[in-house]
């Protein structure tokens, strides 16, 4: 990226933004320090008033506006690329509130613009296969973003994976994230009067409450550290020959799937997977074709299951 391109970047991290700080800059951009104080001064030489300072972060001052930006083709491509994935794997209100936002882009395009990102509209798809299901509710999502955003918290009906019991919690809504094709609400949960990991598909009830959350939590990306640093990845190598390859579907990409290696007529497929008995499940469907190289407690897991079948 050039410098004017890099400029107008920061610019726009400056509108969307109360606050940005330097490390952001130099995170998003991959450059040094010293670059980004050049750039800052840059654009206060060139008339735009930036409030703040290296320690506070930077901001545009309050009231100044800025004419609408133009969408480079290659934004408007990803736009549109996320608005496949958004449909297929999250909740109608997160739905309705991107397209609405992406109406909106349209509006400000060009006639021709317009036309081309039409045309490419129909050249991106997605497959329909079993994708994480958020249950009954069509919201629960949005109003778990919006108690974050309220800082109020929820009230939620949950039906416990291990006792298949339902229960009722008061939650301070920390956030959501999505991992191995579902979505997650890590909260405190105040009955239990600790933080507590609940997916989402089994909130089979939710209620926005009027209740100020007093407690200051950590932030979400502190969560989602320890969760994979508790989290012990086992490396298993599933052989298949080449001309069966094909019969084995996109699941295995759920599975951990990291790279396939070609050897000969053979293809070796190495996974790093957290869930050994949830990949011999996986496998048992395929154990006609593909055979286990490598990860002995893994063969054990899966001759478990079929004596037990047997």
């Amino acid at each position: 990226m050039n410098r004017i391109d890099r400029l107008s970047a920061i610019l726009t991290m400056l509108q969307s933004s109360p606050s940005v700080k330097p490390k952001q800059i130099t995170e998003r951009f991959s450059i040094g320090i010293r670059t980004v104080y050049r750039d800052i001064r840059a654009l206060e030489e060139s008339g735009i008033p930036i409030a703040g300072d290296s320690r506070s972060g930077y901001s545009l001052v309050e009231g100044f506006k800025l004419p609408p930006l133009m969408f480079t083709k290659e934004e408007a491509f990803a736009f549109l690329a996320a608005e496949r994935l958004i449909d297929k794997f999250t909740d109608t209100g997160l739905r309705e509130g991107y397209k609405s936002g992406v109406d909106k882009i349209r509006a400000v395009m060009r006639l021709s613009e317009k036309e081309l990102i039409t045309a490419v509209d129909t050249k991106i798809g997605k497959l329909d296969f079993d994708s994480p299901s958020l249950g009954d509710s069509q919201d629960r999502m949005q109003t778990i973003l919006d108690s974050v955003s309220k800082q109020k918290q929820i009230i939620i009906t949950y039906t416990s994976h291990s006792k298949n019991e339902k229960m009722e919690r008061i939650i301070d809504p920390i956030g959501i994230f999505f991992s191995m094709t579902n979505w997650y609400m890590i909260g405190f949960c105040n009955t239990r009067n600790d933080y507590r990991t609940f997916k989402i598909s089994r909130i089979t009830g939710l209620q926005l409450s009027n209740i100020p959350i007093g407690k200051e939590h950590p932030p979400l990306n502190q969560f989602l550290k320890n969760l994979q640093d508790q989290t012990e990845l086992q490396k298993v190598i599933i052989e298949v020959e080449a001309k069966d390859l094909p019969i084995i579907d996109e699941s295995k990409y759920y599975q951990g799937l990291v790279h396939e290696i070609r050897k000969k007529d053979i293809v070796e497929m190495h996974f790093m997977t957290f869930s050994l008995e949830r990949l011999a499940r996986w496998y048992l469907s395929y154990m006609d074709i593909a055979t286990i190289i490598h990860s002995t407690e893994l063969k054990q897991i899966a001759t478990t299951i079929i004596q037990k079948h047997k």
